[in-house]
């Protein structure tokens, strides 16, 4: 059997066993390329309620690329990583400057924060060209057929499967076969050495499977080492809302309403870290311990010790615009970050226990 045989015969199973995903039910590059950008790093599950809503909320180029920061961002909150609708909103701009959406995968490359797999994604699925969009899945498939053991994510690994698979694309099947590639890896070809092997069309010419190496390819990959943090953070309340700030520290929190907080590490007590980090932003007040909240985010695992305290009065913070009292109401229309509502619910639960 032949490269070309293999990939015909995934096709002709692909569309009884293909998990009916509404991104899977567009041309339309725009609305690929939310979905491709929502699931970086993100699992399909928490992708879907997210989907659907953005797309009501923006459903063009256009209303994109004009949405206001604290609403774009808003619609994100949840999902993380949320430099990557930053990015969506800059690559919405800049196809209003180009006069349309580049179809060409170089060209798409060249759109903020879409990178190769992106750009073949969007290539291959909205406009049926030739690509191969190389994702964990779609990598985990190839090197098992292929039997390659070096590591995938090398660039010479990327360029030799990209030569050995681009040829044999069917005509006029592009948007198909990468659909039918990552929907193999994401529920046949599975990783650590789980590959339901009777079950995948590729599995005859399969090098990894004739070599019993399905455990060994890919390679499992070295992770970053885990840094450990330690936040104090207070929920202060006056007359039924409470206090939140945004976020003005670069990275990936930008722009995003949270408590107000310290970095209790250098420290001997967190609760004498956060008084003074509050008497500094003129609030005075007595708190009293909530409880712990932890919160992963990539690499890092953060222990949050909260607190919390009633303010009576006028605040020196009053009139900023980067603080705010906030109702539980209006707290739908303000992007926080899942930590942040993870502290307001536990600040919930001890009030009303």
């Amino acid at each position: 059997m032949s490269l070309d045989d293999d990939l015909l015969r995934m096709l002709e199973a692909h569309p009884a066993t293909a998990r009916a995903l509404p991104w899977r039910q567009t041309r339309d590059p725009y609305a690929i390329l939310v979905s491709e950008v929502m699931l970086q790093q993100t699992r399909v599950d928490k992708v879907l309620p997210y989907y659907q809503r953005f797309l009501g909320l923006f459903p063009d180029w256009a209303s994109l690329a004009r949405a206001e920061t604290d609403a774009l961002l808003a619609a994100w909150s949840g999902l993380g990583y949320y430099r990557r609708v930053r990015n969506l909103q800059s690559a919405a701009r800049a196809v209003l400057e180009l006069g349309g959406v580049p179809q060409d995968e170089d060209d798409l490359r060249r759109l903020p924060g879409v990178g190769p797999y992106t750009a073949a994604a969007v290539c291959s699925i909205a406009f049926n060209r030739p690509a191969l969009a190389l994702d964990g899945n779609t990598l985990r498939v190839l090197t098992r057929y292929f039997g390659l053991s070096d590591d995938p994510s090398r660039p010479s690994v990327r360029r030799d499967l990209t030569l050995r698979v681009l040829p044999a694309i069917p005509p006029g099947r592009a948007a198909d076969l990468t659909q039918a590639l990552i929907e193999l890896g994401a529920t046949v070809c599975l990783p650590q050495g789980a590959p339901d092997c009777e079950a995948c069309p590729l599995a005859p010419g399969c090098q990894a499977r004739a070599e019993g190496r399905t455990r060994q390819i890919p390679p499992p990959r070295k992770r970053r080492r885990t840094e450990r943090l330690l936040w104090a953070t207070a929920v202060l309340v006056r007359g039924g809302r409470v206090l939140l700030g945004r976020n003005q520290r670069e990275g990936i929190l930008e722009d995003l309403w949270e408590c107000p907080g310290v970095d209790a590490r250098p420290t001997r007590s967190p609760l004498q870290a956060l008084q003074d980090h509050l008497e500094s932003l003129g609030l005075s007040t007595r708190l009293h311990p909530l409880g712990e909240v932890r919160h992963a985010i990539t690499f890092r695992s953060i222990r949050c010790q909260v607190f919390q305290g009633r303010i009576e009065g006028d605040v020196p913070l009053d009139g900023n615009p980067d603080w705010a009292w906030v109702s539980p109401e209006e707290l739908g229309a303000r992007p926080v970050p899942s930590s942040t509502r993870k502290i307001l619910e536990l600040a919930a639960q001890k009030s009303n226990p």
